[in-house]
């Protein structure tokens, strides 16, 4: 169990799952350890504010204090506690965020260079820079506009080319962006921090937080995690 007075958002990447199902157990099975909760008593579920679907949408965590009915879907997520999972290539990578909404995106550096994304996700001001940005530049700009929109709830109902990033690189969680017309959140408040999932990937994580708020990144190093929340008996597929 970790100090949730401190603001921590934790990440952890591990082998990707036969399914979504099993994926989202990994993040449950992450939750209940950060929490130091029986993973038996945690439950992952996903609502769309928009249309109110259930297939899809920023997932919740629901603990025996706030669920309200898992049986009839009337879960209640939990209130301090912030979840986001991104998939990539064999990977998977799960984010708990006691900071505030938190959003995790890892993406493929050869995906990424072989698609023609530049055109989809780079701003004016991003595409007049100096230095047109390589393929790996391009993957961690796609991760971090991902990242944002998902801390955010928007996803991509934004056009990624209206966000323009900073450029600033600093340890920990730094500025995130340079402008983004017509956010409903303060810029201040959105902060964004890198991580290495793995060869061949890059990773971005933001979590949007009060403005002066500096959270701490910690990322877990649990291998056995999937297996340990796997005696749940608990399904998060819904």
């Amino acid at each position: 169990m970790i100090d949730r007075g401190a603001g921590e958002v934790v990440v952890l990447v591990a082998p990707r799952g036969q399914t979504d199902a099993a994926d989202r157990a990994l993040l449950a099975a992450t939750a209940a350890e950060v929490l130091g909760l029986d993973p038996a008593s945690v439950h992952v579920f996903r609502r769309c504010p928009h249309c109110g679907s259930t297939e899809h949408g920023v997932p919740s965590l629901s603990t025996p204090g706030t669920v309200s009915g898992t049986v009839t879907g009337t879960d209640a997520p939990h209130p301090a506690v912030h979840l986001s999972l991104s998939r990539a290539v064999d990977q998977v990578a799960v984010a708990v965020s006691f900071a505030g909404p938190v959003g995790v995106d890892i993406e493929s550096v050869d995906a990424v260079t072989r698609s023609p994304v530049a055109d989809v996700l780079l701003s004016p001001r991003e595409r007049a820079a100096a230095s047109p940005p390589n393929g790996l530049d391009l993957a961690g700009i796609w991760c971090a506009k991902e990242a944002i929109l998902k801390s955010t709830g928007d996803g991509l109902r934004v056009d990624p080319r209206d966000l323009t990033l900073a450029r600033r690189r600093e340890p920990g969680f730094g500025p995130a962006l340079r402008s983004w017309p017509g956010a409903g959140v303060p810029l201040a408040g959105i902060l964004l921090a890198s991580l290495d999932p793995g060869p061949g990937l890059v990773g971005r994580v933001a979590v949007l937080t009060h403005p002066g708020t500096q959270p701490t990144l910690r990322l877990l190093d649990t291998p056995d995690i999937r297996a340990w929340g796997g005696r749940s008996g608990r399904s998060t597929g819904r």
